[in-house]
């Protein structure tokens, strides 16, 4: 019975240290989770199912897919450095007010048709990338300023 009871001790308390591992206040947000699908349909357009997440690195992104099939946009979340890539990248990044005194919006970036807009807050640089389309920087704006809150 004794060695039961320390056998599930040592199981909770190393389930414990990896929750606490897991939830530091650095660790970056998962990027499915800066924008509810509400949010992105009120903004967007209609989604086509669930967005999928997927990581390589320290960079994280969440791709929403649209029913219409034209649309698409990208979150992604990089460590604080990724705003100056981003803007060493840039051809004519375009300061943006009320998100932060690093926010930039760029248009082609690597020759897609994409607007990206570049959000820094504390450790993290957040990226939105949206299809271009009619209005682009102002459903950016619109969708950064609610990601951003939740960093």
């Amino acid at each position: 019975m004794a060695m039961q009871f320390t056998r599930i001790f040592l199981a909770v308390m190393i389930g414990i240290g990896a929750l606490s591992i897991g939830m530091r206040s650095d660790a970056a947000p998962a990027p499915c989770l800066l924008l509810t699908a509400a949010e992105v349909e009120q903004v967007v357009g209609k989604l086509m199912g669930t967005p999928k997440a997927d990581q390589e690195g320290r960079a994280a992104w969440c791709n929403y897919e649209f029913a219409n099939g034209k649309d698409a946009l990208e979150v992604w979340v990089f460590p604080a450095d990724g705003i100056e890539r981003g803007r060493n990248k840039s051809k004519k990044p375009t300061a943006v007010k009320g998100l932060g005194e690093d926010a930039f919006i760029e248009r082609g970036m690597h020759g897609l048709d994409y607007v990206n807009l570049f959000i820094k807050k504390g450790e993290i640089t957040i990226q939105l990338s949206l299809k271009e389309t009619a209005g682009d920087e102002e459903k950016l704006k619109t969708l950064g300023k609610k990601a951003v809150g939740r960093l």
